[in-house]
């Protein structure tokens, strides 16, 4: 079956020049190949009402994509419970509350009402859009920025260019603990929705534990910038500076001294001392405490900490390389190892010719993990990760050692759909380009930019664990998912 030959649509050159600087970046590190070993986690056995992926664990093979089947969807011990699809679901949207916030990319401003969708999940049957926040970085992109703190009941996002991923100074504050579905705007000029300039070098961003500062990363620069939120409505910054070539995305101790960062080039962990920022020392100045890299995955992305009867670990996870996720033991601050890597089978060295064939059409990313989440971090029970093409995937980790998928969904692609139809996407402008992410050969180059098309979502985005056994998510093309976990999967006990 053939495919329509597309135009090039906006801002496809300023994301492929992005694209130019991700292939320059892995041309300058070692080629990175999983090896088939005890990478590979258990499958999940499916009960009644399973719709099986069709391939390998994690793949969603060419055959399915090209007759259409794909744009049914694949599930495994969840359902769908109900969806807001709007605009697209962007890279990072949080929720909070009965409240999702779908994060921008750059192509929503060719949406004639540009900003952070807003959805009101309160009946997760019917979630709805309830307002559109256009202020100056939700207008932007907020990127991989956008992130929410329970706790101070904050939601922030800074303003991130598609060249070269650089903040352009927009930081963005809203009160949402007065009611979630109509967040208000803190840090106002009082003209429109437009908001104080504030420094930031931004790509990532995220809180510390007590939500008093809000840090921003940047992959391309390795700088990191912390902006203080004590009074949300003057937000300032108080410290600025690099640590390393690159920086990606981060959590912190519990008491915030200590940053679990990863960097994109090379791949690795490296962990900060920043209570120097966390005391409001007069001359702040982070510190590295141990770094530990690694060449078998490429773009580390983020880190989750979490205590296992009593021990301290780190989920770390690759969004490139097919690297997957890695338990790395932190224990000791100063000595951190591996001592588990979480591979799907699709991501493994025996499936390279599976993915080539597979993901070409479909854009930058394809089998990759992303971001994930657990239910809790004093002895969580599941993980939880955004997985690109191979949709959302649920891990039983009560012994982390030993991992054992649980549950899966793969959201229905939008085969057919163009940027046009889903501005928010950044999947459906990156389908014009090479999966140098992924697995590159003439034929999926050849695809990407002759035969673009959306055969397979892009998952990217945190799941949260919501109430006893529901699972929200949002997804790039699909946008918001609340999904339920069916066969008694979850929770575990």
């Amino acid at each position: 079956m053939s495919r329509r030959v597309a135009a090039w649509p906006p801002l496809v050159l300023a994301v492929a020049v992005v694209a130019l600087l991700v292939g320059v970046l892995v041309a300058t590190v070692p080629s990175a190949q999983a090896a088939d070993s005890d990478d590979r986690v258990p499958r999940a056995k499916c009960g009644p009402g399973a719709r099986p992926e069709p391939g390998v664990q994690g793949q969603i093979p060419r055959a399915q994509r090209i007759s259409g089947d794909s744009t049914k969807g694949y599930w495994c011990n969840l359902k769908l419970v109900g969806q807001y699809q709007g605009t697209g679901g962007g890279i990072v949207s949080p929720i909070y509350g009965h409240c999702a916030y779908l994060g921008t990319a750059n192509t929503g401003i060719l949406s004639g009402n540009p900003g952070v969708q807003v959805v009101d999940a309160s009946n997760p049957a019917k979630p709805r859009r309830s307002a559109v926040l256009g202020s100056t970085a939700f207008s932007i992109s907020t990127w991989e920025s956008l992130k929410v703190h329970e706790g101070r009941k904050l939601l922030v996002g800074a303003g991130v260019q598609s060249l070269p991923g650089i903040g352009v100074g927009a930081l963005d504050v809203y009160d949402v603990g007065r009611d979630c579905a109509k967040p208000t705007l803190l840090n106002g000029t009082g003209i429109g929705q437009l908001t104080q300039p504030i420094f930031n070098v931004a790509h990532e961003g995220g809180f510390s534990p007590d939500g008093k500062t809000y840090w921003a990363t940047s992959a391309y620069t390795g700088q990191i910038t912390a902006i203080d939120l004590t009074d949300p409505t003057r937000p300032r910054t108080v410290y600025t500076g690099t640590a390393g070539l690159t920086n990606h995305g981060f959590s912190f101790s519990a008491d915030g001294r200590t940053m679990y960062g990863v960097t994109a080039v090379p791949a690795g962990l490296q962990i900060l001392d920043v209570s120097d920022i966390q005391t409001r020392k007069a001359v702040p100045q982070i510190r590295q405490v141990a770094s530990l890299p690694w060449n078998d995955g490429l773009f580390s992305q983020m880190t989750v900490p979490f205590t296992s009867k009593g021990r301290k670990y780190l989920w770390t996870v690759d969004e490139a390389g097919n690297g997957g996720i890695r338990l790395v033991d932190v224990q000791d601050l100063a000595k951190p190892r591996i001592v588990r890597h979480v591979r799907l089978e699709i991501g493994l060295a025996s499936s390279a010719a599976r993915r080539s064939q597979d993901v070409g059409g479909d854009g930058l990313f394809g089998y990759e993990s992303h971001y994930c989440t657990i239910d809790r971090p004093k002895d969580p029970t599941a993980l939880a990760c955004g997985y690109v093409q191979s949709g959302i995937r649920v891990f039983d980790i009560r012994r982390p050692t030993a991992p054992k998928e649980i549950a899966y969904f793969n959201p229905a692609a939008q085969k057919g759909k163009t940027l046009l139809q889903l501005p928010n996407s950044f999947h459906a402008i990156a389908t014009y380009l090479p999966p140098v992410i992924s697995t590159l050969s003439l034929e999926s180059l050849a695809d990407s930019v002759l035969r673009p098309d959306l055969t397979a979502d892009w998952c990217m985005s945190p799941p949260k664990f919501v109430g006893r056994n529901e699972l929200w998510v949002s997804c790039s093309d699909a946008g918001f998912l609340a999904l339920r976990f069916t066969n008694n999967a979850f929770p575990l006990r």
